[in-house]
């Protein structure tokens, strides 16, 4: 008996001593911790993935949306960007335009006669509102048609052109050059390029560097100074009423030491879509650590669009359509400033659209987003792992180990349970 007693004594201590561990792991309160089964949980995933997909490079954005990065994950938006340049530069035009009127068989908007009417007839007109209007801050937004009204310059022998454009990776890209139309007219001349041509502003790289400045004759397709120095900060936007029609110009001062902002006269027209378009788009594939047991890199425990509209009215909404709900737990989708609860609308602990019948263009619902940056992929998806505690999945830092990656937003998901074979799957095109 006594014996007995004595291994019932070491049981209780043994028992003691685990609830006197369990509080020590609690953070001295009486109950269990669960934030400390998630970071074994978490550390265990990443763990697995590294094990699964190798080393995770410190250059590795997880951003494989922007098409073109198909066989580079990890390309950074500079990277992925100037494979693009080539296309907006375009081969007959200075910079990013592109859409010349007459050669894609449509009226031109900015006809030649009725620019040599505003150069000829209404030229006095348009400097003194220029002169009485004052400059604002460089920032466009927005689509614009624009051809190149006028240009003035300093009395020389030689030419002197003037340019606005934009510098993106070292490479000098024209919005337009202008130059006069004799070599000592100090009044100005029209310009030699008469092509109305469009812009938006939208696809242009957001680390481009804005210059206005002027060049020499023999460097008109290349800029003679370093447009770091020459930054384009301010520019005036007139608005005009001539015969009962009202028209806008941008106006520009382009040689640093005797211009003026009629230096380069643009004439614009924003371009105002008859219905709403697409931008940017991505779709979010999301691994929300639901089976502590075994991690299955399915990466769809939640899968949601977001899409960019470019409105009627020149702005922009956000939408985000959730397709798949893969995890058996509550979750929340924050986009931007919106948020979405998957218990709202659905059983947290059943799946949605992952099984063997997967239907990829379903919507299982949508919501309006505010304050969604796509290049920021600023989005977070909260899980409701126990009672009073939930844990956050944040779109991951450079080289961090991803619960959610960034895909284009025709990308099909996985079906429950397969594994994304490797890395290289988030940017291949979808199976047949």
């Amino acid at each position: 008996m006594n014996k007995q007693h004595l291994i019932g004594a070491s049981k209780a201590i043994v028992v003691a001593l685990g609830v006197v561990f369990i509080s020590s792991c609690s953070k001295n309160t009486d109950v269990y911790d669960p934030s400390f089964e998630h970071t074994q949980v978490e550390n265990k995933y990443k763990a697995e993935f590294v094990q699964a997909y190798g080393e995770v490079s410190s250059l590795e954005t997880w951003d494989f949306s922007y098409r073109g990065a198909a066989l580079t994950p990890g390309a950074t938006r500079a990277k992925i960007s100037s494979q693009y340049l080539s296309d907006w530069r375009g081969t007959e035009s200075y910079g990013y335009v592109w859409n010349y009127p007459e050669k894609a068989g449509i009226s031109d908007p900015m006809p030649e006669n009725q620019v040599n009417d505003l150069i000829h007839n209404h030229w006095t007109q348009i400097e003194n509102a220029i002169n009485n209007t004052a400059a604002i801050d460089w920032n466009p937004s927005g689509s614009y048609t624009f051809r190149a009204l006028k240009t003035t310059r300093n009395n020389s022998t030689a030419s002197k052109y003037f340019a606005v454009g934009a510098e993106i990776d070292d490479i000098d890209l024209y919005l337009r050059l202008s130059s006069p139309a004799n070599g000592k007219d100090n009044k100005g001349g029209t310009t030699a390029d008469q092509h109305t041509s469009s812009i938006n502003f939208g696809e242009v790289p957001s680390s481009a560097v804005w210059f206005a400045c002027s060049t020499t004759g023999n460097n008109k397709n290349k800029i003679a100074i370093d447009a770091n120095n020459y930054k384009l900060t301010k520019f005036k936007e007139v608005t005009v009423t001539i015969n009962n029609k009202e028209y806008t110009f941008w106006c520009f001062k382009c040689d640093a030491q005797n211009g003026t902002y009629a230096d380069l006269v643009l004439w614009v027209q924003k371009i105002i879509p008859a219905t709403p378009t697409l931008g940017e788009a991505k779709r979010y594939m999301v691994e929300d650590l639901g089976n502590a047991s075994a991690t299955d890199f399915d990466f769809n425990d939640v899968v949601f669009d977001v899409i960019e509209i470019n409105n009627v009215d020149g702005k922009k909404s956000y939408k985000c359509y959730v397709r798949a709900l893969g995890g058996t737990k509550n979750i929340t989708i924050k986009v931007g400033n919106s948020t979405w609860k998957k218990s709202t609308k659905f059983d947290a602990t059943k799946m949605y659209n992952t099984q063997y019948d997967i239907d990829y263009a379903l919507a299982l619902d949508e919501f309006d987003v505010e304050g969604w940056i796509p290049g920021t992929n600023n989005v977070q998806v909260f899980v409701e792992d126990k009672p009073d505690f939930v844990y956050g999945l944040p779109f991951p830092k450079p080289g961090e180990v991803p619960f959610i990656v960034s895909v284009i937003d025709g990308k099909n998901w996985k079906v429950e349970r397969q594994p994304v074979e490797d890395l290289h799957w988030f940017v291949e095109p979808n199976e047949e």
